[in-house]
Protein backbone atom coordinates (compact mmCIF):
# COMPACT_ATOMS: atom_id res chain seq x y z
CA UNK A 1 0.00 0.00 0.00
CA UNK A 2 0.90 3.53 -0.90
CA UNK A 3 2.15 5.71 1.83
CA UNK A 4 -0.49 8.60 2.53
CA UNK A 5 -0.16 11.52 0.83
CA UNK A 6 1.58 14.58 2.69
CA UNK A 7 2.71 17.30 0.78
CA UNK A 8 4.41 21.01 2.56
CA UNK A 9 4.41 23.74 0.51
CA UNK A 10 6.82 25.85 2.11
CA UNK A 11 7.75 28.83 0.81
CA UNK A 12 8.17 32.70 0.90
CA UNK A 13 5.30 34.83 1.12
CA UNK A 14 3.42 35.69 -2.23
CA UNK A 15 5.20 33.66 -3.96
CA UNK A 16 2.80 31.25 -5.08
CA UNK A 17 1.87 29.17 -2.48
CA UNK A 18 -1.71 29.41 -1.59
CA UNK A 19 -2.25 28.99 -5.65
CA UNK A 20 -0.26 25.78 -5.81
CA UNK A 21 -1.40 24.37 -2.82
CA UNK A 22 -5.00 24.73 -3.78
CA UNK A 23 -3.35 23.14 -7.01
CA UNK A 24 -2.19 19.98 -5.41
CA UNK A 25 -5.27 20.12 -2.74
CA UNK A 26 -8.18 20.13 -6.01
CA UNK A 27 -5.54 17.35 -8.01
CA UNK A 28 -5.28 14.91 -5.32
CA UNK A 29 -8.54 15.66 -3.34
CA UNK A 30 -6.83 16.04 -0.07
CA UNK A 31 -7.69 18.97 2.84
CA UNK A 32 -5.41 21.65 2.41
CA UNK A 33 -5.27 24.63 4.68
CA UNK A 34 -2.22 27.39 5.69
CA UNK A 35 -0.85 27.69 8.91
CA UNK A 36 1.92 30.10 10.83
CA UNK A 37 2.89 27.80 12.83
CA UNK A 38 2.59 24.39 14.16
CA UNK A 39 2.35 22.80 17.88
CA UNK A 40 3.11 19.38 18.83
CA UNK A 41 -0.63 19.03 19.06
CA UNK A 42 -1.43 20.52 15.83
CA UNK A 43 1.22 18.16 13.91
CA UNK A 44 -0.18 15.03 15.62
CA UNK A 45 -3.90 16.34 14.37
CA UNK A 46 -2.99 16.50 10.93
CA UNK A 47 -5.21 14.50 8.82
CA UNK A 48 -3.71 11.11 7.19
CA UNK A 49 -3.72 12.90 4.00
CA UNK A 50 -3.06 16.43 3.69
CA UNK A 51 -1.29 20.20 1.64
CA UNK A 52 0.14 21.99 3.89
CA UNK A 53 0.97 25.46 3.39
CA UNK A 54 3.77 27.35 6.19
CA UNK A 55 6.35 30.36 5.64
CA UNK A 56 9.30 28.85 7.56
CA UNK A 57 13.47 28.97 7.74
CA UNK A 58 14.94 25.33 6.77
CA UNK A 59 16.22 24.32 10.38
CA UNK A 60 16.80 20.43 11.66
CA UNK A 61 14.21 20.92 14.05
CA UNK A 62 11.29 22.22 11.15
CA UNK A 63 13.29 19.52 8.61
CA UNK A 64 12.74 16.70 11.60
CA UNK A 65 9.28 17.35 12.01
CA UNK A 66 8.26 17.42 8.89
CA UNK A 67 10.09 13.89 8.38
CA UNK A 68 8.77 12.46 11.51
CA UNK A 69 4.99 13.25 9.94
CA UNK A 70 5.99 12.24 6.58
CA UNK A 71 5.68 15.27 4.28
CA UNK A 72 7.44 16.16 0.96
CA UNK A 73 7.99 18.73 0.59
CA UNK A 74 7.62 21.81 -2.04
CA UNK A 75 9.04 25.38 -2.22
CA UNK A 76 7.91 28.17 -4.64
CA UNK A 77 10.20 30.50 -6.27
CA UNK A 78 9.10 33.67 -7.89
CA UNK A 79 11.06 37.05 -9.18
CA UNK A 80 11.64 38.73 -5.33
CA UNK A 81 10.73 41.84 -6.81
CA UNK A 82 7.61 41.02 -8.19
CA UNK A 83 7.29 39.08 -4.22
CA UNK A 84 7.49 42.57 -2.84
CA UNK A 85 5.64 44.31 -4.85
CA UNK A 86 2.38 41.61 -3.57
CA UNK A 87 3.26 42.17 -0.19
CA UNK A 88 3.14 45.97 -0.56
CA UNK A 89 -0.54 45.36 -1.64
CA UNK A 90 -1.09 42.71 0.30
CA UNK A 91 -1.09 44.50 3.50
CA UNK A 92 -3.59 47.20 2.64
CA UNK A 93 -5.97 44.22 3.19
CA UNK A 94 -4.72 42.20 5.31
CA UNK A 95 -2.74 42.34 8.62
CA UNK A 96 -2.26 38.64 9.11
CA UNK A 97 1.09 39.57 7.37
CA UNK A 98 2.71 40.58 10.74
CA UNK A 99 2.22 37.07 11.40
CA UNK A 100 4.71 35.82 8.71
CA UNK A 101 7.49 33.83 10.51
CA UNK A 102 6.22 35.04 14.18
CA UNK A 103 7.40 38.21 13.19
CA UNK A 104 11.02 37.58 12.23
CA UNK A 105 12.84 41.01 11.15
CA UNK A 106 9.79 43.52 11.57
CA UNK A 107 6.63 43.82 10.21
CA UNK A 108 4.59 45.61 7.31
CA UNK A 109 3.11 48.36 9.47
CA UNK A 110 5.86 50.93 7.88
CA UNK A 111 4.48 50.13 4.18
CA UNK A 112 0.90 49.94 4.91
CA UNK A 113 -0.56 52.04 2.11
CA UNK A 114 2.63 53.47 0.56
CA UNK A 115 3.98 53.63 -3.07
CA UNK A 116 6.49 51.91 -4.68
CA UNK A 117 9.14 54.56 -5.31
CA UNK A 118 8.56 55.42 -1.64
CA UNK A 119 11.57 55.54 0.72
CA UNK A 120 9.24 53.60 3.35
CA UNK A 121 8.88 50.76 0.58
CA UNK A 122 12.43 50.23 -0.72
CA UNK A 123 13.94 50.71 2.85
CA UNK A 124 11.10 47.88 3.72
CA UNK A 125 12.56 46.55 0.86
CA UNK A 126 16.84 46.19 1.60
CA UNK A 127 15.77 45.78 5.39
CA UNK A 128 15.98 43.31 7.67
CA UNK A 129 12.18 41.83 7.06
CA UNK A 130 12.24 41.61 3.85
CA UNK A 131 15.18 39.56 3.88
CA UNK A 132 13.54 37.25 6.24
CA UNK A 133 10.86 36.67 4.08
CA UNK A 134 12.77 36.12 1.21
CA UNK A 135 15.23 34.27 2.00
CA UNK A 136 12.51 30.98 3.13
CA UNK A 137 12.59 29.87 -0.94
CA UNK A 138 16.44 30.08 -1.52
CA UNK A 139 16.87 27.94 2.01
CA UNK A 140 15.03 24.91 0.21
CA UNK A 141 15.71 25.66 -3.03
CA UNK A 142 17.43 23.07 -4.96
CA UNK A 143 17.60 20.67 -1.79
CA UNK A 144 17.39 16.74 -1.83
CA UNK A 145 14.12 15.84 -1.61
CA UNK A 146 12.76 19.42 -2.61
CA UNK A 147 10.58 19.73 -5.23
CA UNK A 148 11.13 23.24 -6.92
CA UNK A 149 8.60 25.11 -8.57
CA UNK A 150 8.56 28.49 -10.31
CA UNK A 151 5.35 30.73 -10.05
CA UNK A 152 6.57 31.96 -13.69
CA UNK A 153 6.20 28.15 -15.23
CA UNK A 154 3.02 27.88 -13.40
CA UNK A 155 0.97 31.31 -15.12
CA UNK A 156 2.79 30.27 -18.49
CA UNK A 157 0.95 26.53 -18.98
CA UNK A 158 -0.14 25.92 -15.27
CA UNK A 159 -1.28 21.92 -16.75
CA UNK A 160 2.77 21.47 -17.12
CA UNK A 161 3.99 21.84 -14.20
CA UNK A 162 1.00 19.96 -12.46
CA UNK A 163 2.44 17.23 -14.41
CA UNK A 164 5.55 17.41 -13.56
CA UNK A 165 3.79 17.42 -9.89
CA UNK A 166 2.81 14.20 -10.80
CA UNK A 167 5.77 12.76 -11.39
CA UNK A 168 7.26 13.16 -8.03
CA UNK A 169 3.39 12.41 -6.05
CA UNK A 170 1.65 10.19 -8.77
CA UNK A 171 -1.46 10.56 -10.88
CA UNK A 172 -3.73 12.66 -9.99
CA UNK A 173 -6.85 11.95 -8.45
CA UNK A 174 -9.19 14.53 -9.89
CA UNK A 175 -11.53 13.67 -13.32
CA UNK A 176 -8.86 15.43 -15.14
CA UNK A 177 -5.60 17.64 -15.28
CA UNK A 178 -7.59 20.29 -17.12
CA UNK A 179 -10.62 20.56 -15.11
CA UNK A 180 -8.06 20.64 -11.64
CA UNK A 181 -6.59 23.81 -13.13
CA UNK A 182 -10.11 25.31 -14.21
CA UNK A 183 -11.42 24.55 -11.04
CA UNK A 184 -7.88 26.81 -9.53
CA UNK A 185 -7.85 29.64 -12.21
CA UNK A 186 -6.38 32.67 -10.65
CA UNK A 187 -10.29 33.84 -11.82
CA UNK A 188 -11.91 31.69 -9.70
CA UNK A 189 -9.97 31.96 -6.95
CA UNK A 190 -9.96 35.39 -6.91
CA UNK A 191 -13.83 35.35 -6.62
CA UNK A 192 -13.61 33.87 -3.37
CA UNK A 193 -11.59 35.35 -1.71
CA UNK A 194 -12.15 38.09 1.16
CA UNK A 195 -9.27 39.23 1.71
CA UNK A 196 -7.95 40.35 -1.88
CA UNK A 197 -5.74 37.49 -1.56
CA UNK A 198 -5.35 36.86 -5.64
CA UNK A 199 -4.38 40.29 -7.28
CA UNK A 200 -2.84 40.90 -10.72
CA UNK A 201 -0.89 37.20 -11.18
CA UNK A 202 1.16 38.87 -13.93
CA UNK A 203 4.93 38.03 -13.93
CA UNK A 204 7.02 41.10 -14.14
CA UNK A 205 4.80 43.73 -12.98
CA UNK A 206 6.96 45.40 -11.33
CA UNK A 207 8.72 46.40 -14.08
CA UNK A 208 5.63 48.70 -14.68
CA UNK A 209 6.65 49.99 -11.02
CA UNK A 210 9.51 50.47 -10.58
CA UNK A 211 11.80 52.66 -12.48
CA UNK A 212 15.90 52.20 -13.12
CA UNK A 213 16.73 53.61 -9.39
CA UNK A 214 14.46 51.97 -6.96
CA UNK A 215 14.89 48.98 -8.87
CA UNK A 216 18.65 49.05 -9.00
CA UNK A 217 18.66 49.95 -5.17
CA UNK A 218 16.80 47.18 -3.62
CA UNK A 219 18.01 44.32 -6.27
CA UNK A 220 21.48 45.07 -4.97
CA UNK A 221 20.64 44.72 -1.79
CA UNK A 222 18.99 41.51 -2.67
CA UNK A 223 21.82 39.98 -5.18
CA UNK A 224 22.15 36.85 -2.89
CA UNK A 225 18.38 36.17 -3.49
CA UNK A 226 18.39 36.91 -7.11
CA UNK A 227 21.44 35.03 -7.56
CA UNK A 228 20.27 31.93 -5.80
CA UNK A 229 17.10 31.59 -7.46
CA UNK A 230 18.10 32.58 -10.93
CA UNK A 231 16.33 35.64 -11.52
CA UNK A 232 17.98 39.22 -12.98
CA UNK A 233 16.80 42.52 -12.32
CA UNK A 234 15.88 44.17 -16.11
CA UNK A 235 14.22 47.17 -15.50
CA UNK A 236 12.19 49.22 -18.22
CA UNK A 237 14.74 52.17 -18.93
CA UNK A 238 11.87 53.97 -19.99
CA UNK A 239 9.55 53.65 -17.50
CA UNK A 240 10.23 57.51 -15.69
CA UNK A 241 8.97 58.37 -11.75
CA UNK A 242 5.50 59.61 -12.72
CA UNK A 243 4.57 56.48 -15.16
CA UNK A 244 5.36 54.16 -12.29
CA UNK A 245 3.19 56.37 -9.78
CA UNK A 246 0.04 56.00 -12.41
CA UNK A 247 0.82 52.54 -13.12
CA UNK A 248 0.08 51.65 -9.25
CA UNK A 249 -2.45 54.25 -8.61
CA UNK A 250 -4.75 53.01 -11.62
CA UNK A 251 -4.21 49.21 -10.38
CA UNK A 252 -4.43 49.92 -6.61
CA UNK A 253 -6.79 52.74 -6.82
CA UNK A 254 -9.31 50.80 -9.60
CA UNK A 255 -9.32 47.95 -6.96
CA UNK A 256 -10.36 50.01 -4.02
CA UNK A 257 -12.99 50.77 -5.83
CA UNK A 258 -14.32 47.74 -6.89
CA UNK A 259 -13.82 46.48 -3.22
CA UNK A 260 -15.83 49.19 -1.69
CA UNK A 261 -18.61 48.85 -4.48
CA UNK A 262 -18.69 45.02 -3.60
CA UNK A 263 -18.44 45.46 0.35
CA UNK A 264 -21.21 48.46 0.17
CA UNK A 265 -23.37 45.76 -2.05
CA UNK A 266 -23.06 43.14 0.51
CA UNK A 267 -23.82 45.74 2.79
CA UNK A 268 -27.12 46.45 1.70
CA UNK A 269 -28.20 42.96 0.65
CA UNK A 270 -27.05 41.97 4.38
CA UNK A 271 -29.75 44.53 5.60
CA UNK A 272 -32.23 43.18 3.80
CA UNK A 273 -32.17 40.47 4.49
CA UNK A 274 -31.93 41.42 8.38
CA UNK A 275 -35.10 43.45 7.61
CA UNK A 276 -36.62 40.28 5.43
CA UNK A 277 -36.24 37.94 8.60
CA UNK A 278 -37.45 40.99 10.66
CA UNK A 279 -40.65 40.59 8.68
CA UNK A 280 -40.87 37.19 8.30
CA UNK A 281 -41.02 37.20 12.64
CA UNK A 282 -43.21 39.58 12.69
CA UNK A 283 -45.51 38.03 10.37
CA UNK A 284 -45.53 35.03 12.30
CA UNK A 285 -46.16 36.87 15.53
CA UNK A 286 -49.40 37.94 13.55
CA UNK A 287 -50.40 34.96 12.40
CA UNK A 288 -49.84 33.08 16.10
CA UNK A 289 -51.75 35.66 17.42
CA UNK A 290 -54.67 35.75 15.46
CA UNK A 291 -54.94 32.19 15.79
CA UNK A 292 -54.81 32.49 19.80
CA UNK A 293 -57.80 35.24 19.70
CA UNK A 294 -60.12 32.37 17.24
CA UNK A 295 -58.86 29.65 20.22
CA UNK A 296 -60.36 31.76 22.97
CA UNK A 297 -64.42 30.91 22.68
CA UNK A 298 -66.70 32.62 25.13
CA UNK A 299 -68.31 28.84 26.42
CA UNK A 300 -67.71 26.76 28.99
CA UNK A 301 -65.34 26.98 32.14
CA UNK A 302 -63.98 30.37 30.29
CA UNK A 303 -67.13 31.98 30.14
CA UNK A 304 -68.75 30.47 33.76
CA UNK A 305 -65.46 32.44 35.02
CA UNK A 306 -66.04 35.81 33.08
CA UNK A 307 -69.86 35.55 34.49
CA UNK A 308 -68.83 35.25 38.20
CA UNK A 309 -66.03 37.61 37.87
CA UNK A 310 -68.97 40.47 36.17
CA UNK A 311 -70.87 39.34 38.73
CA UNK A 312 -68.48 40.56 41.62
CA UNK A 313 -66.54 43.31 39.71
CA UNK A 314 -68.01 44.42 36.72
CA UNK A 315 -64.95 47.04 35.74
CA UNK A 316 -62.71 44.06 36.05
CA UNK A 317 -64.35 41.85 34.17
CA UNK A 318 -65.08 44.46 31.38
CA UNK A 319 -60.98 44.85 31.11
CA UNK A 320 -60.68 41.12 30.57
CA UNK A 321 -63.38 40.88 27.77
CA UNK A 322 -60.92 44.30 26.03
CA UNK A 323 -58.19 42.22 25.89
CA UNK A 324 -59.61 39.09 24.47
CA UNK A 325 -60.72 41.20 21.82
CA UNK A 326 -64.39 41.26 23.02
CA UNK A 327 -66.11 44.59 22.93
CA UNK A 328 -69.75 43.70 23.67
Amino acid sequence: MADPLRIAVVSTPRAGNTWVRHLLGTAYQVPHFARHVLSDEDWAGLPPEVVLQIHWRRDPSFEAKLAEHGFRVVTVARHPLDVLISILHFCIYESESERWLLGAGGSEADIYAAMPRSRAFVEYATGPRSAELLAVTPDWWGRAGVLGVRYEDCVRDAQAELARLEAAFGPARCGSRAAAVEACSLERLRSRATNNHFWQGQPGLWRHLLPVAEAGEIAAALAPVLGALGYACDPDPALDARMADRNWVRLVGDEIKQTLRRNSEGHRAELKAKQDRIDEVERHCGELEDRLRQSVTWSGPLARAVKRLWNRHPRAAGVVRRMLGRGD
